[in-house]
């Protein structure tokens, strides 16, 4: 076998995907610092965080706290109610279940823009044409893959242990948070991911279901920096882009020793 490591056109291809990636990266990052960016890629003529103040501050701010609340109550509610709806589907015997998962899991597989419409007349006649209502359609729409994983991971969990907890005189409920729960953190991890970076990335439902400015959250925010006011802010837009993609990166780094055993363990069982 080649060793790779003394192969001069490998390395060749290798600066050229490095500096592929970095190029974008180096522009949002030396703009961001640059009071006097002007959109190019150069070395910032100053240094100052004065962008960076704009974008947390004000209606960015609000937007920034706007994405929070609606990632969170996502994140949140699609691990509850599908942890909820997988676990009797991985205990209870149930005809067709296998038949019904698949089924959600076609539905999902559906583009958002050919079930905007319904969502959005029910949403309309429930009065949810707000942040909370974005949350609760991404979490409706996230269920039927979250429930097939969560399932899967529940299945995982030997039986033998529950019916040990049962016969020692435990609960259901102490079943569920002693054992099941505790042994299946891997998996809910990746479901709460998931979730959370689905719903802070989405972009057309609070497009179409908010209309406050203020009330946006920072995906369409982002959006709308190019070419306010007929003009682009290319150092607000740097820093607004940096502050963005940062609590996702967070987020990881915070999860990610059980995202690597939770994505290790992802299977689909027949």
């Amino acid at each position: 076998m080649t060793d790779t490591r003394k192969s001069p056109t490998l390395a060749l291809a290798l600066a050229l995907v490095a500096l592929f990636w970095i190029s974008p990266l180096s522009w949002v990052a030396f703009n961001a610092v640059d009071p006097l960016a002007d959109g190019t890629l150069r070395w910032p003529q100053a240094f100052g965080l004065a962008n960076f103040s704009k974008a947390v501050a004000g209606e960015s701010g609000r937007q920034f706290l706007n994405s929070v609340y609606v990632a969170l109550l996502t994140s949140t509610l699609t691990t509850v109610f599908a942890g909820l709806a997988a676990y009797p589907l991985s205990r209870v015997r149930i005809p067709g279940r296998n038949a019904i998962l698949w089924a959600l899991v076609l539905l999902r597989m559906l583009p958002a823009t050919g079930i905007i419409v319904p969502i959005f007349f029910m949403a309309q006649s429930t009065g949810l044409l707000s942040l909370t209502g974005v949350a609760l359609a991404i979490t409706m729409i996230n269920l039927p893959f979250t429930l097939l994983l969560l399932k899967n991971f529940f299945d995982t969990v030997p039986l033998e242990l529950e019916e040990a907890a049962y016969s020692e005189g435990a609960s259901l409920f102490r079943i569920l948070w002693n054992v099941v729960l505790p042994m299946s953190r891997a998996g809910l991890s990746v479901v709460w991911f998931f979730s959370f970076i689905n719903a802070w990335n989405e972009f057309l439902l609070p497009l179409i279901f908010v209309r406050k400015t203020a009330d946006f959250p920072m995906s369409v925010g982002l959006f709308n920096s190019f070419g306010e006011h007929s003009s682009v802010d290319y150092g607000f837009l740097a820093a607004y882009s940096l502050v963005y993609a940062l609590p996702a990166v967070a987020v990881y780094f915070l999860l990610r020793r059980n995202l690597s055993t939770g994505f290790a363990g992802v299977g689909v069982k027949g």
